[in-house]
């Protein structure tokens, strides 16, 4: 599969922050600020190519380049390691306001439907780096730890693929998928239904394995487009989610949710 490398140029069209050379002027004197762009060339060094990059949006133009930003990385095409239809991918996300450090996962760009996941990394998790001394260097260790983790995800991938759910398994996942994204109240804030959510886009995401049954909740939940009920009963559509940190909540949970139902179903 042919790859994608973002230019700088590029970058800076979809996520400026990247390319921010101050932090906020109300961090303290203590905050060690590295130019997101310094990690994105050095991961790059190590074999990391940036493919997708997004920031979430704000109202004040004074704070475009402080905003919480992602960028996705993958491996030349001969060293790209696939996780069943998947390819994995490492998510770097970053802001410049003091409100987050550095945060490195594992993530999989599922090729049938170009969509990117973020996945816990086993026990691993994520690698958070705080601004301060040694930052690029300790980014590219974590890197190297979490390819380390990649068979791990392969493994849940492989389990999800052979894990079969009924029809009402499934929308025990997505009731649960929908008290996730909004809350234990989910059935007075949420537009749609587990019925909904569970709407495959491609005829091939019907199989009733959980992978496919996971793939359809999460696709549904990032790119939107269903069609809902507002709470005051007017016709709507979910929005996609656009927010950087909203997008790696949602996805990390989910995987864990999944997680959770192989090993239900296996025991």
């Amino acid at each position: 599969m042919a790859m994608n490398i973002l230019t700088s140029q590029q970058l800076h069209k979809t996520a400026p922050a990247i390319f921010a050379d101050a932090p906020a002027h109300e961090v303290s004197d203590r905050y060690g600020f590295v130019p997101t762009i310094d990690v994105v060339n050095a991961l790059q060094e190590e074999g990391w190519y940036p493919v997708r990059a997004q920031q979430t949006k704000t109202r004040d133009p004074s704070k475009q380049l402080l905003a919480r930003h992602m960028v996705r990385f993958r491996q030349d095409p001969d060293r790209q390691i696939k996780v069943g239809d998947s390819i994995s991918e490492l998510v770097l996300t970053n802001s410049h306001n003091r409100s987050a450090a550095y945060q490195l996962d594992l993530g999989l760009f599922r090729l049938v439907c170009s969509n990117g996941m973020v996945t816990p990394a086993g026990d691993l998790g994520g690698i958070r780096v705080k601004h301060g001394k040694n930052i690029v260097e300790n980014i590219i260790e974590g890197s190297l730890s979490l390819a380390n983790e990649i068979p791990h995800i392969s493994n849940s991938v492989e389990s999800f693929q052979s894990t079969l759910v009924s029809k009402e398994e499934s929308v025990l996942f997505a009731r649960a998928s929908l008290a996730l994204r909004y809350g234990e109240d989910w059935e007075n804030q949420s537009p749609i239904d587990a019925e909904s959510l569970l709407q495959a886009r491609r005829v091939e995401d019907k199989e009733p394995s959980l992978w496919k049954t996971f793939n359809r909740v999460q696709e549904n939940f990032m790119k939107g487009g269903l069609i809902g009920r507002s709470s005051t009963g007017r016709s709507t559509k979910t929005r996609a989610i656009h927010s950087v940190t909203e997008d790696v909540r949602l996805n990390r949970a989910l995987w864990q949710l999944a997680e959770e139902f192989s090993h239900l179903k296996r025991h």
